[in-house]
C-alpha cells in the first residue's frame, strides 16, 4: 500500500499533495541549504552538453521513425534519456549550485524525481528492446525475433507506453539530497529507511544489467565467432564498431545500476553517491555519443541537418553516399559498383549500426 501511497498516483488524487508519513519535512529542513557550486557546475554542464547533442540525433530519428520498429524503439529510448539527463544532470547541477534538497521546494522535486525515475525504468525497456533488435540483425533466428514481426510490435509498443504510465504513476520516485549530490529515494528527513525502498526500481535494474549484459555477450560471440574470418576491411571495421557500441553501452548502464541497488542496500559512501550519479548521466548520454562516432547514418542526416546545403556546395563538402554519387554522376564518372562479399557467406543488416 505504501508504494502507491508513495507514488504520483496520490499526489493526483490528492490536490498535489504528498503523503506525510512519507514525505512531511521538519521546519528547521526547510531553510537548510548545502551549496556545492563546482561540483553543481560540473553536473549542470555534462547535462547541457549531452543534450546539447542528443537533441539532433533525436530530431533525425524521429524522422525515421515511421519506417522502420529500431527507429521506434530508438526515438523511445532518445525520448527517455533526454528527459532524464533534463533531470539527473541539468537539475541536479542547478540544486547543487544553489544547496536545494527535497525539502526546500518538496512537490517540484518530487515530480522531478517521478520523471526521472519513470524515464529510467522505461528507457532500461527500450535498451533492452534495442539490444535484442541487435541481436536479431546478427542472427534472423533468434528466439526473440518475433517481438519485431509487423503483426507484433505494434501490441510492444502500447505494452512499452502502459509500462511507462506505470513507472510515472505508480511507483515512488528519487528525490534529490544536495548534502549527497544525488538523487536517492531516502529524503533523509529521519524516518526509517526501509520505508523508502524501491522494490520496482530494485528490479529493473537487476533485470537490465542481466539482460542487456547475456544480449551484448552473445551479439559479441555471434560477430566474433560466425563472422570471425573475413577478407574484407569494410566487414571488419563494421565488426569492431559494433563491438565499441555494444561494450560502451552495457558497461555503462550494467554499472549505474548495479551501483543504484548497492546504494539501496548498504551505506555508501560520498564519493560512491557521487560517482553513481555521474554514471546515470553517463549512461543516458553514451546512446548519442555512440550514435555520433559509429552510427554513419545518424551521423551524416545530423551533419546535413546543421549544415545547409548551400554551404556545403560551396566548400565542397560532400556528406554520405548519395551527395557523392550525385558529384560523380554530373562529372560523368560513376564506377560500376560491385558488391562486396562477405568471406562467411553471411548476410547482416548493418543498416541501423552505421
Amino acid at each position: 500500500m505504501s508504494e502507491l501511497q508513495m507514488s504520483m498516483f496520490y499526489v493526483f488524487n490528492n490536490s498535489f499533495t504528498l503523503w506525510p508519513d512519507a514525505y512531511e519535512c521538519p521546519q528547521n529542513m526547510t531553510t537548510e541549504r548545502f551549496e556545492r557550486p563546482i561540483l553543481g557546475s560540473f553536473f549542470l554542464f555534462v547535462g547541457i552538453f549531452f543534450v546539447t547533442l542528443y537533441i539532433p540525433c533525436f530530431l533525425v530519428i524521429m524522422k525515421k521513425t515511421p519506417r522502420n520498429p529500431v527507429y521506434q524503439v530508438m526515438f523511445a529510448l532518445a525520448f527517455f534519456d533526454i528527459s532524464s539527463l533534463c533531470v539527473n544532470a541539468i537539475c541536479a547541477g542547478v540544486f547543487d549550485i544553489f544547496g536545494i534538497s527535497f525539502c526546500n521546494y518538496p512537490l517540484l522535486i518530487y515530480c522531478l524525481g517521478s520523471i526521472a525515475t519513470g524515464s529510467w525504468i522505461s528507457g532500461c525497456l527500450s535498451c533492452i528492446l534495442l539490444a535484442i533488435e541487435r541481436c536479431v540483425e546478427i542472427n534472423s533466428d533468434f528466439p526473440l525475433e518475433f517481438l519485431f514481426r509487423k503483426n507484433v510490435f505494434p501490441i510492444v509498443r502500447i505494452l512499452s507506453f502502459c509500462f511507462f504510465i506505470y513507472t510515472y504513476s505508480f511507483t515512488r520516485p528519487a528525490v534529490f539530497s544536495a548534502h549527497y549530490s544525488c538523487w536517492m529515494f531516502d529524503p533523509l528527513i529521519g524516518k526509517d529507511p526501509n520505508l523508502y525502498f524501491s522494490w520496482p526500481h530494485a528490479i529493473n535494474n537487476i533485470v537490465v544489467s542481466i539482460a542487456t549484459t547475456v544480449l551484448y555477450v552473445y551479439m559479441s560471440y555471434r560477430l566474433i565467432h560466425k563472422y570471425g574470418y573475413s577478407t574484407s576491411m569494410w566487414l571488419y571495421k563494421t565488426k569492431r564498431q559494433i563491438l565499441i557500441q555494444a561494450i560502451s553501452l552495457c558497461s555503462f548502464h550494467t554499472v549505474a545500476a548495479s551501483l543504484y541497488i548497492y546504494m539501496q542496500l548498504f551505506p555508501t559512501t560520498f564519493v560512491m553517491l557521487v560517482v553513481s550519479q555521474f554514471l546515470w548521466q553517463c549512461s543516458s548520454g553514451a546512446v548519442c555519443l555512440s550514435y555520433l562516432f559509429f552510427n554513419r547514418t545518424i551521423r551524416n542526416s545530423v551533419l546535413k541537418m546543421i549544415i545547409p546545403k548551400k554551404t556545403r556546395q560551396k566548400f565542397g563538402l560532400h556528406i554520405g553516399v548519395d551527395e557523392h554519387l550525385a558529384v560523380e554522376i554530373a562529372a560523368a564518372c560513376v564506377p560500376a559498383v560491385v558488391p562486396g562479399i562477405n568471406a562467411s557467406g553471411g548476410v547482416i543488416k548493418f543498416d541501423n549500426y552505421l
